[in-house]
């Protein structure tokens, strides 16, 4: 997969099949789109292309919106794109001057100019250019002009409502970590720098490693414990999470995240990088009257990680 971030090395194609979208945090309704793009661009012996954009154009447009929050890294969203067998994705690095497109100018300037689609794949909600006014309807408009096919694709339906990511984040901040895994159509995950904690977890004999996420605007998921696996050098590990403030021992402690791993062996863990994929939620966190009662509750917990 050819990645480009700049219009200084970007290709010029005599045909392709493309989409456009700030695809955060890469859904089942995403998945379908690629599919049908890989499904033309074999069909016809033609590239795909992916259109994005680094940053989300809602932190751009609404900077003082404190509580957009990332569903995935632009690294992880190549990485998925690549595992879909995408030819190549144009990042568009966006900023003010770059929202001030009109949708005319961007289909003709670049979409045209450098692409010449064949067919222009879409979801049934997606807009751009100044003011949103490209969408479906603009694109049929001027679809006899530039010579292309239009697909729209209609929303993947989850307890019969669209598949979104505004739909996958309420799920993440009320800890239904099963139905954001359902929607995403993988398990959400994030990585970080495993750093030095209290000690508290060794104490209690159920050492946990503390993590310092990588990407510092990503939703982190409701507090509580949850049953996730982990990735460390290519390892793989079960284990349990806490998200939350350890009321047993603080009043209003700083939220931390911390994951108990279930190892056979010693393991060093300090300063490695990790990776946490959440499989279920098992309980909210709490305070706890004692060590010892907590101590009792995060044995519960680990059976509960076994018995999934």
């Amino acid at each position: 997969m050819v990645i480009c971030k700049d219009l200084e090395h970007i290709q010029h194609f005599d045909e392709s099949v493309l989409t456009i979208g700030s695809l955060d945090g890469m859904h089942r309704g995403h998945f379908e789109i690629i599919s049908d793009l890989k499904a033309i661009s074999n069909s016809n012996n033609i590239p795909s292309v992916v259109i994005t954009f680094d940053p989300n154009p809602k932190m751009v447009l609404r900077p003082s919106e404190k509580s957009i929050q990332l569903l995935q890294s632009t690294d992880k969203k190549m990485e998925t794109l690549e595992e879909q067998a995408v030819d190549y994705v144009w990042i568009i690095p966006f900023d003010i001057e770059f929202s001030q497109l009109s949708a005319g100018e961007f289909l003709k300037d670049y979409i045209s100019a450098y692409y010449n689609p064949l067919d222009i794949i879409i979801g049934f909600d997606h807009h751009f250019g100044f003011k949103r006014e490209g969408n479906e309807d603009f694109l049929e408009a001027n679809k006899k002009e530039y010579g292309y096919n239009l697909h729209i694709k209609e929303p993947i339906l989850y307890h019969d409502l669209p598949i979104n990511s505004s739909r996958i984040r309420s799920y993440l901040n009320s800890g239904n970590i099963e139905k954001a895994n359902e929607c995403l159509g993988w398990e959400y995950e994030f990585s970080g720098m495993i750093v030095k904690g209290q000690g508290r977890g060794t104490q209690l004999e159920f050492p946990t490693a503390n993590i310092q996420p990588h990407i510092s605007n990503q939703l982190i998921p409701a507090h509580g414990v949850y049953c996730v696996d982990a990735i460390i050098e290519d390892s793989y590990y079960t284990g349990m999470c806490n998200i939350g403030q350890r009321p047993t021992f603080y009043e209003n402690g700083e939220e931390i995240i911390e994951v108990h791993l279930f190892l056979n062996d010693a393991l060093t863990l300090y300063e490695k990088e990790i990776n946490i994929k959440f499989k279920k939620y098992l309980r909210e966190e709490r305070k706890f009257n004692s060590s010892n009662e907590l101590i009792k509750q995060l044995e519960l917990d680990r059976q509960a990680c076994f018995a999934i």
